[in-house]
């Protein structure tokens, strides 16, 4: 990195790490991860994916990718468990990882009939997936947020859903999202808080699409494609411009 001309950055929560590295403030240049805005759109909630699995008449939440160590997903459980008397809330996880067999283990044992597990789906799936939601979750453990950004909140924005963020307060992803104005934001491993904000959006069908909308909005004029590709391109030249004939 020394040798580099630039440093690409994914967020701003890089910076620190990297002064301990040596590496001065002007070389780190912020380009976030971008999501494909004309794949990943705003869709009809009944779509094929929602009949497929029973979704279309349930208020659904929505979890999904990397069902790992990282998440803290008991949480959402627990939270599950709070809310079994809202028949028609039902929590949704789709994808796997190291965590999956345990969470669900853990949802049999607490009787949770409105929680459901479903497979990683294939990249053509996933617009669908994503607008078969009403709210959809970003979960991180404490102290691991502030280190990173997790890139479903960008599709999830770009899906044109409302997001429910529970991450390090003052993160990349909190500061993201209460820019966009796209969701809630709450420190990990409340429940409680989770189940509130929950029944928050479920009772308020305008905020949800507000929260929506302005992501939609967000996603396109910050972390499409295109965007990226004029930021990087900036970077290169702002590379070729530092190395060339003095």
């Amino acid at each position: 990195m020394n040798r580099s001309s630039l440093v690409r950055i994914l967020s701003n929560s890089f910076r620190p790490g990297l002064r301990k590295l040596g590496v001065s403030e002007e070389k780190m240049a912020l380009v976030y991860d971008w999501v494909d805005t004309s794949l990943i759109r705003p869709l009809p909630r009944d779509n094929a994916f929602a009949r497929e699995y029973g979704l279309t008449k349930r208020f659904i939440v929505l979890y999904a990718g990397n069902l790992g160590l990282s998440q803290g997903l008991e949480n959402v459980l627990i939270a599950a468990e709070q809310m079994i008397d809202h028949h028609d809330i039902h929590f949704v996880f789709v994808g796997g990882g190291a965590g999956r067999d345990r969470l669900r283990a853990l949802a049999e044992k607490k009787h949770l009939a409105n929680v459901q597990f479903l497979p990683f789906q294939p990249r053509d799936r996933l617009p669908e997936v994503l607008a078969s939601s009403d709210v959809s979750l970003v979960i991180l453990r404490p102290g691991i947020g502030t280190g990173s950004l997790p890139s479903k909140t960008f599709s999830v924005m770009a899906s044109a859903r409302p997001l429910i963020v529970c991450i390090d307060e003052g993160s990349e992803a909190w500061k993201l999202v209460n820019r966009a104005e796209a969701g809630i934001c709450m420190p990990p491993e409340h429940p409680e808080r989770l189940a509130e904000a929950i029944l928050t959006l479920r009772q308020d069908h305008n905020l949800r699409e507000n929260f929506g909308k302005n992501g939609r909005i967000w996603a396109e004029r910050h972390h499409s494609s295109q965007s990226a590709a004029e930021k990087f391109e900036n970077l290169f030249s702002r590379a070729i411009l530092s190395t060339g004939p003095k």
